[in-house]
């Protein structure tokens, strides 16, 4: 078994990817000012340093640093950790500027930099974040040996979902209670669990219990770790956005449901309507030339109408580049009737790994995702939304079963939560549970989460076909 550094390392790693984010940020639009206008002096920067004060302090107080820099534990959601440092940011800039203008030094910092600096640098940090852990990931550090105990098909997926992890924090050490959840790692009595965790000095543990269990042993293991994670198998609870609440003496949480908030889905319109008219105006040209290609290489129209379930279920048009060549339906139900592997994978996922119906041309704009330019114009007709679940066909919904109602009470995204998170190599169980994550747990944050990992999934061009 791999020795794994402290968490600490990951902890401090970041305050200084912070730091760095931060000092490049400002020094990189002032060198720029400076080479504009003689009135903006690389001095100025040095002059900055209340700011890296201050956004540490921040992040230290949302606890951005795995919780704790020398006592660090499991880290908060991506969502979550996006806000609080977007606010950091944000607070940290406007602070020291009102204080710069109140005790007269505010003309050694000119408030365009400063505030193109708080801009580039809302960008600079959760990107240097992306690429310090992937970084530690394969440098094999920073990571917090953890046991794992409790029910074992909960354990099991816990510990399966550990293992997957590309940037988690926890490295799996031994397993708990029941039966082997790996053959690496042994099956052990509550008794020699503890013993083995005081030996090899591990201070994290993972309670995995069913909702009739879920506080079994809680004392003991209070006794004997510093951190315990407890993990119930409540499927679709909107974790994000729930809150811990004294309620008398009884265990309660509070539910804050943003999709009743008619003010923050209209910034959520607005905001979607200005992007897709400022991408359809950008794009033109590029789509022009995309059209060209799609109509000179194959026979057919340039575009596709694909049928889907919109808000509420109304049927809805969504436009695409075409990819497939002419008659490809036609062609789909040729090659379901003489192939039953392919009839089994479309019954299972209503898609095909190696679709022998897509074209050249169209296999590029897949892979790029660029066959989904178009809709666009979904979105300012009010059909679609930049950011939400994926778009299902009718054959779909029963899949979805009782969670079907809330996943169709959005609009349906050209990018989501399933998108950025394997797209087609995430099963459709998967699927459907990111579906009612997302809106569950929606926010205007968690779709600004996404739309940087959409960022990031294209340019890697994770799970496209």
């Amino acid at each position: 078994m791999r020795i794994f550094a402290s968490g600490r390392l990951r902890s401090f790693s970041l305050l200084f990817t912070d730091i760095i984010s931060l000092a490049l940020s400002i020094t990189v639009v002032f060198f720029i000012f400076s080479r504009c206008s003689w009135q903006y002096d690389m001095a100025f920067t040095l002059h900055t340093w209340p700011v890296f004060l201050l956004l540490l302090s921040f992040n230290l107080c949302g606890r951005l640093y795995c919780g704790n820099l020398f006592y660090p534990g499991q880290v908060i959601h991506p969502v979550e950790e996006l806000r609080r440092l977007t606010l950091g940011c944000v607070g940290s800039f406007v602070i020291f500027t009102a204080v710069s203008e109140i005790t007269g030094n505010s003309f050694r910092f000119p408030h365009v930099a400063l505030i193109v600096s708080m801009a580039v640098a809302l960008i600079a940090l959760p990107v240097g974040r992306i690429i310090m852990r992937y970084l530690l990931w394969k440098a094999g550090l920073a990571y917090i040996p953890a046991v794992i105990t409790g029910d074992i098909s909960l354990a099991s997926s816990v510990a399966e979902r550990i293992k997957n992890d590309e940037f988690g924090i926890l490295s799996l050490k031994a397993s708990g209670c029941g039966k082997t959840i790996d053959t690496n790692i042994p099956d052990m009595s509550i008794d020699e669990l503890f013993e083995y965790a005081a030996e090899n000095h591990i201070n994290y543990i993972i309670c995995c219990r069913s909702a009739e269990h879920k506080f079994e042993h809680l004392d003991r293991y209070i006794a004997n770790f510093m951190h315990i994670l407890m993990v119930n198998d409540i499927s679709g609870f909107p974790v994000l956005w729930s809150y811990p609440v004294s309620f008398y003496n009884f265990f309660s949480f509070e539910v804050s449901n943003r999709l009743l908030r008619k003010s923050v889905l209209l910034q959520k319109r607005i905001i979607e309507v200005f992007f897709a008219a400022v991408a359809l105006f950008l794009l033109l040209i590029p789509g022009v030339f995309l059209a060209m290609l799609v109509k000179l290489t194959s026979r057919g129209p340039v575009f596709y109408r694909s049928k889907r379930l919109g808000k509420n279920g109304r049927p809805i048009e969504v436009l695409k580049f075409r990819t497939m060549c002419d008659g490809a339906e036609k062609e789909l139900e040729r090659l379901l009737a003489e192939n039953p592997e392919m009839r089994k994978e479309w019954s299972s996922c209503f898609k095909l790994t190696d679709d022998p119906r897509v074209t050249r041309v169209g296999r590029f704009l897949r892979k790029t995702s660029l066959d989904e330019l178009p809709q666009f114009w979904n979105v300012l007709k009010g059909e679609m939304a930049l950011i939400g679940p994926r778009p299902i066909i009718e054959a779909e919904k029963e899949y979805y079963g009782e969670h079907y109602p809330a996943f169709s009470s959005v609009k349906p995204g050209i990018t989501g939560l399933w998108q950025v998170s394997g797209r087609s190599n995430t099963d459709y169980a998967g699927r459907v549970a990111l579906d009612v994550f997302y809106v569950n747990n929606w926010s205007i944050w968690m779709d600004y989460y996404i739309f940087f990992a959409t960022i990031n999934a294209v340019i890697l061009q994770r799970g496209a076909r």
